[in-house]
């Protein structure tokens, strides 16, 4: 098989989801870095199917051909040349080692094919990621089963845009790897499968309770976190995601407390919950808050907890954005704060300093505000969702924009609705940067899109407790009182700063954008990032501080691309992931015409 446009099996769609994640991986971090990159045939194509050319010619397609230094070469068809490495796949993966013939690759074979040539690059080898990587297209085949049988419409709404990711994050090597608990069945906790959940109580002591707030009374903080009826007096009630309370009640340290009366195990007696996109946090229909927990599966790379300098951290930058946009607003470029006013965490009073930050990190809770109380549910969505994927791995933006016009998007309509996307993205991350050396990260899962009939009229930016702040100039921002280890997690250079927002920026999220409501149209993404540049030159006139990074942006410096892949194949935590350059998009030049097939080819099939 060779077009991916209409799947006709869950094996096949995880197949083809999974390769392009990894061929992603692969075009970014390695090919396009290292100029491994040709956009041409093979000079000697021997294992091709002859129907590849003529699909080729078919699709206007062009051969993407990575040759790795270790001699062992990659082919893909793509509807583009793209500087940032966003192009639809439009063909198998074909591969071949040194003095072999191409051959169609499976996943594994890919996979296997990848990780031994990076490896003789980067000299790591990471013998758990080729397990995550197939652990991640497995769990994607049974998603896409369980397409088959009902019909979630993605973006019908907030609740639907959470849960219809369906295949993670599009630049990740294992983007749906889960380490659930053997005992538990993951289908009944995670997003894609839409089954609500009851959050797991337990009654503690309130001796032990730690309670941060901005406004917001005790009563106010527990009362979004539980419903605090029926507690023994000096007790309250805190709750849980239900595989983390089940995690927490199976510690030798929580059963000791459990036996001896201390705390009660309430069971999963909480609010009726759905697990969002992050899979920890909660949404809770009609409630006024999200409740972002910890949870102690790792995810991808890394265990989510929530560390107790987090909580902290997430509570001065919900001070610093509700102070800069009340008595500052002129300096904040538009940002529509998303409150995260309250936090919370219990351990036993009378526990050493381990164990008590122990039992911190396993309670650890943030309430996050609901906006759907305010902006509609059906008016919210999740970035990821909007310019990922449907069950046929076609843009899911596409259909939300004829259903919102009553047609397909003409080339002028998907461009306005891309400048006005483009410009309530920029302003305030860039603004925030420049003017109080403030670091989001705008990724597509951070980002949340208010529309109206279709068209965005507000951008919110969530996850303070990752927002980070520069050493120049915004460590002002912190309280001469705050713990070390706050100040330190909070803390960036500059340059640190820059890279992570232009990342999220450019890479992770405009270039999805671009590549979604270009599909079918590839001439199309020149004009949008054109857009953009025009945008950022906006913002530069505006600017009343100096811009260096923007500067060097304009006059075409590289792009910070994040190594997703690369930190992986290191066994590295996410914290200590690096960054490659990739060459900026300014001007962008799409080059459709293929180079002349090899004579063999052309001889074959005239």
């Amino acid at each position: 098989m060779i077009c991916v446009s209409h799947p006709a099996y869950p094996n096949i769609l995880s197949e083809q989801a999974a390769s392009h994640a990894l061929l992603n991986c692969l075009i970014k971090e390695f090919a396009l870095p290292l100029s491994l990159v040709r956009y041409d045939w093979p000079n000697d194509p021997w294992g091709l199917p002859l129907q590849l050319l003529q699909h080729a010619r078919a699709q206007h397609a062009m051969p993407l051909q990575v040759n790795m230094p270790n001699g062992t070469c990659f082919l893909v068809l793509v509807d583009r040349e793209d500087n940032l490495g966003s192009q639809y796949y439009l063909s198998e993966v074909f591969g071949r080692r040194v003095d072999e013939q191409w051959h169609l690759l499976s996943l594994s074979s890919f996979a296997d094919y990848l990780l031994e040539s990076c490896s003789a690059i980067t000299g790591h080898c990471n013998g758990e990621l080729l397990n995550q990587i197939l652990a991640s297209r497995e769990l994607k085949q049974v998603i896409a089963a369980h397409l088959c049988s009902n019909s979630a419409q993605p973006l019908a709404d907030y609740l639907c845009s959470e849960q219809c990711l369906w295949f993670g994050h599009p630049t990740h090597p294992a983007p749906k790897a889960r380490l659930w608990p053997a005992h538990l069945q993951q289908e009944s906790f995670s997003p894609e499968f839409m089954h609500p959940v009851r959050m797991h109580q337990f009654e503690v002591p309130s001796t032990g309770l730690w309670i941060g707030s901005n406004g917001l009374s005790t009563e106010q903080v527990l009362a979004g976190f539980a419903e605090q009826s029926a507690v023994r007096p000096d007790h309250v009630i805190i709750s849980m995601h239900p595989v983390q309370g089940d995690l927490f009640a199976s510690d030798p340290r929580v059963q000791a407390l459990i036996a001896d009366g201390s705390i009660r195990d309430l069971g999963h007696s909480g609010f009726q919950a759905y697990p969002t996109a992050s899979l920890r946090t909660l949404f809770i229909e009609g409630h006024d808050y999200f409740i972002k927990g910890s949870l102690n599966v790792r995810i991808t790379n890394c265990v989510r907890k929530n560390a107790w300098y987090e909580l902290e951290s997430a509570l001065l930058i919900d001070q610093v954005l509700s102070h800069l946009t009340q008595h500052h607003p002129d300096t904040v470029g538009g940002l529509q704060p998303l409150a995260e006013p309250a936090a919370l965490s219990w351990a036993p009073e009378q526990a050493d300093p381990e164990t008590q930050r122990w039992f911190r990190e396993q309670t650890g809770a943030i309430l996050r505000q609901n906006f759907c109380q305010t902006e509609g549910l059906a008016n919210s969505l999740m970035a990821g969702t909007l310019f990922g994927r449907d069950a046929q791995l076609r843009p899911n933006i596409a259909h939300f924009l004829a259903q919102h016009l009553g047609h397909r998007a003409s080339a002028q309509e998907r461009l306005d609705w891309f400048s006005r996307y483009q410009a309530l993205l920029l302003r305030p991350v860039l603004s925030l940067f420049f003017n109080h050396g403030i670091v989001f990260e705008p990724h597509l899962q951070n980002v949340v899109v208010i529309h109206r009939q279709g068209q965005p009229v507000k951008i919110l930016l969530r996850d303070y407790e990752g927002v980070k702040l520069t050493d120049d100039i915004g460590v002002q921002w912190i309280p001469a009182q705050t713990h070390e280890r706050v100040r330190q997690s909070m803390t960036y250079a500059r340059a640190q700063g820059w890279r992570r927002i232009a990342y999220c920026l450019f890479v992770n999220n405009l270039s999805e954008a671009v590549l979604a409501l270009t599909h079918g149209e590839p001439e199309l993404a020149e004009d949008m990032w054109q857009i953009v540049y025009r945008e950022l030159h906006s913002l530069q006139a505006e600017f009343n501080v100096a811009t260096p990074e923007l500067d060097g942006l304009l006059d075409g410096e590289e792009i910070p691309c994040k190594t997703n892949f690369k930190v992986r194949l290191a066994a590295a935590a996410d914290k200590q992931a690096g960054y490659v350059c990739l060459p900026s998009p300014w001007p962008l030049q799409h080059r459709l015409a293929v180079t002349p097939a090899p004579a063999l080819y052309a001889e074959a099939v005239s």
